[in-house]
């Protein structure tokens, strides 16, 4: 993991700011300050004490890591999972009920979640919620993709690191143990994009990789832009023709899933209703939700101007995604009058992309010396 002095920062904001919203909703200010203070120094100052861990010990305390995460899950989402205002999130819930919809044959957003909310997700969405669905609950997405992100790391650096990344982001970062335990599908939902594009990258079969990334992007419209910077990562390593293909197929999963529900019932695609998180702005000024929304694709584009490797692709990613949700909190403080960390809560669409750029590759190993006799 990256020693420097940006890398430290990026990860202390990644842990700190999406749970920010809530250690202040339940502990307060004065805690969700101390606890940005005593994260900081850990991350600044605490030694990894993975580093002296044998390769047995790694895998042993991983599994166990596993285990509590679920045994966490078992225990805890049955009593958030009341359906009451406030006990839990209706995230899951959404989806549960437009994925079972969908295996009836029924138009998935002509249905509302207990708390009266339509469904927001896109239809990717149901696509990889379907399995865990027809295994009880969509909430179930987290168990399988936290453990899969820690695989990635582990075959991106090492074992050690991914363990050491696993207890930074369980122990640091309570927003996603939160997450977890209510069912909420943010951490589940970005990690699928992110590995869609590790795999894109990183495979020699790129055409089903384009189309898988492109069904993990028709889940929510801030990650479609994502797109130009794939396409300038492959077009600087493979060449336009292979960025160019990747990016069609993508481009073309994305509308085959999108644009059947949006034409079978314009006004009842709830997506769209979505978008209003950040058109609320208009309030403040004309126009600023779409200004917004132009500006991260502006940044988007301009990103993908600049030389890439592979933790450079994640961190721009980070500040793509990181653009709308930080812009959230800053507008709705100054509408508010008063400091409002409800949008830190959308914190995880950027941070797992901070998490993969920090690890970095591998280190050379390779001793580049001539052998000795």
């Amino acid at each position: 993991m990256t020693d420097s002095g940006v890398g430290v920062v990026s990860l202390w904001f990644a842990l700190v700011f999406p749970s920010s919203f809530i250690v202040q909703k339940y502990l307060g200010w004065e805690s969700c300050i101390a606890y940005a203070i005593v994260v900081a120094l850990i991350v600044a100052f605490t030694p990894r004490l993975t580093d002296r861990l044998t390769n047995t010990s790694v895998r042993w305390l991983a599994a166990l890591t596993i285990a509590a995460v679920v045994a966490a899950f078992l225990l805890i989402y049955p009593i958030a999972n009341t359906h009451a205002p406030g006990a839990g999130s209706d995230d899951d819930d959404a989806l549960d009920i437009a994925t079972r919809a969908l295996f009836t044959g029924h138009f998935p957003y002509a249905t509302r979640t207990y708390l009266g909310n339509a469904v927001h997700h896109l239809p990717g969405s149901f696509v990889l919620a379907a399995p865990f669905v027809m295994l009880g609950a969509s909430a179930l997405q987290n168990l399988f993709w936290l453990p899969a992100f820690l695989l990635i790391v582990l075959k991106e650096r090492d074992g050690r690191t991914a363990l050491w990344l696993a207890w930074l982001i369980l122990a640091l970062s309570p927003g996603v143990m939160h997450e977890v335990v209510t069912g909420t599908g943010y951490v589940s939902n970005t990690i699928s994009v992110l590995l869609g594009l590790w795999w894109l990258v990183r495979t020699k079969h790129r055409d089903v990789a384009a189309v898988v990334w492109g069904v993990a992007l028709t889940s929510r419209a801030n990650f479609i832009l994502l797109v130009p910077l794939a396409l300038a990562f492959l077009r600087q390593h493979l060449g336009w023709q292979a960025a160019i293909r990747a990016a069609a197929l993508t481009c073309a999963t994305i509308a085959c899933l999108t644009l059947p529900f949006y034409l079978h019932a314009p006004r009842s695609f709830a997506p769209i209703e979505g978008a209003s998180r950040l058109l609320v702005f208009d309030r403040l000024l004309p126009h600023l939700g779409v200004a917004l929304i132009l500006a991260m694709a502006a940044l988007s584009l301009g990103l993908s101007f600049s030389p890439m490797d592979a933790p450079k692709l994640f961190r721009n990613a980070a500040l793509v995604q990181a653009f709308p949700v930080v812009a959230g909190v800053v507008l709705s403080t100054v509408r508010d009058g008063h400091a409002n960390l409800i949008y830190a809560r959308y914190g995880a669409f950027f941070a797992w992309f901070v998490f993969m750029a920090v690890v970095g590759p591998k280190p050379d190993t390779t001793d580049s010396r001539p052998a000795g006799r």
